[in-house]
């Protein structure tokens, strides 16, 4: 299916580089690519949660949206997801409470490629090279042949420019000395953001 193939594409490149990615998956997605998860895991990339099927947002995400997503990760992978993206970017307390619940902290963006709506590969590059800075979590898709194609070329000049790439997990414990708190969102390495919107 389509879906792998962006996604082997962008695994093929943080295995060239050790590289590391955190994937929030949705568990539909979860669930028919059983492989594709053990690779990432097997990789040190780090899954997340983004819902069972993305089709709740904001206050009509439903707790079974949040633990259906989590089950089938773990039919999937053998692992429980260890973070969480909230659809469309919109959280609130009952998605921070069931998170809080499941031991995933939440995680937000501080640069958007908006590769979904672009498509193109030179615009995402673009985007990243001019606005990365120590500590930033990006946002990107893994589902779009131009995000690999953005990632091939993205990856390779990060790391010539001196930069890890790592999971959200490991960037939030590099920059604050400790573990991300569960039901907390964070945004890039150091801040969090707990307001509802």
């Amino acid at each position: 299916p389509p879906y792998n193939q962006a996604s082997e594409r962008i695994l093929d490149v943080l295995e060239k580089y050790n590289a590391k990615a955190t994937f929030f998956m949705v568990g539909v997605n979860a669930a028919d690519h059983p492989n594709n998860l053990k690779r990432k895991l097997e990789l040190g990339c780090e899954i997340g949660s983004h819902t069972y099927s993305h089709q709740h947002y904001g206050k009509n995400v439903t707790t079974a949206d949040i633990t259906k997503a989590s089950e089938a990760i773990y039919a999937a992978c053998g692992e429980y997801p260890t973070a969480f993206r909230s659809p469309g970017g919109i959280t609130n307390d009952l998605i921070r409470e069931q998170c809080r619940k499941e031991g995933m902290p939440l995680y937000y963006w501080s640069i958007d490629t908006e590769d979904w709506k672009s498509k193109d590969a030179d615009k995402i590059y673009k985007k990243v090279m001019d606005n990365v800075k120590d500590g930033d979590i990006i946002l990107m898709h893994e589902i779009y042949s131009s995000s690999a194609e953005a990632v091939e070329k993205i990856v390779p000049a990060l790391i010539k420019q001196g930069y890890q790439l790592v999971t959200c997990q490991e960037l939030v414990e590099a920059k604050t000395g400790k573990k991300p708190t569960p039901g907390q969102q964070y945004y890039n390495g150091t801040s969090i953001n707990n307001t509802t919107n």
